[in-house]
């Protein structure tokens, strides 16, 4: 047997990243080391005109990525306020260090699945298609596509084909804007 030895270090980032799903972030449980980008973030974005959906720290291919979701209330998010926003952000996260080991950093719009990452975005989307995903079964069901139609500050409501599912916000594991597109 071949006994190896790990930096705590590097085994904390190996646990960091194995063990979280970022999607639906300030639903489920943080890395502290995202609680901290985000309390850094928070002012200059707000200050930029945007808002923060969401923020990802994940191991990859490429190494260990800090994925960035950003968009603004109302209409697109440009490709400019974009990279404003990147060089902002990067600025803000070298000097301060959170993430110690070498990262890339993306930042970028949610898309048109938009994840539904807080109470507020459940709010602001009543009305629309939404898939959620959920840690434990609500009705023998985990997975729920229909009809955001209640949200409020501890859950919301799905109605789908007439049957309303009511979730708790802390009982999502994925939540997301739902697009059907017709060819």
């Amino acid at each position: 047997m071949i006994m190896c030895e790990l930096s705590t270090e590097i085994l904390v980032e190996w646990v960091f990243a194995h063990s979280f799903n970022y999607e639906g972030a300030a639903l489920i449980d943080h890395d502290p080391r995202i609680e901290k980008v985000e309390q850094l973030i928070e002012p200059i974005i707000e200050k930029e005109g945007l808002e923060l959906v969401d923020i990802e720290l994940k191991r990859e291919a490429v190494g260990l990525v800090l994925r960035i979701y950003l968009d603004i209330r109302e209409g697109g998010v440009s490709l400019d306020q974009l990279a404003d926003a990147s060089q902002l952000i990067s600025r803000v996260l070298d000097k301060a260090d959170i993430v110690t080991q070498k990262y890339a950093l993306e930042v970028s719009s949610p898309g048109i699945e938009r994840p539904l990452t807080r109470p507020e975005h459940f709010k602001r989307f009543v009305g629309a298609k939404v898939s959620v995903k959920v840690k434990k079964p609500i009705e023998k069901r985990k997975q729920f596509k229909g009809k955001l139609i209640e949200a409020g500050d501890k859950g919301f409501t799905v109605d789908i084909d007439g049957e309303r599912f009511e979730i708790a916000y802390d009982n999502v594991s994925k939540a997301r804007l739902q697009v059907d597109i017709e060819f």
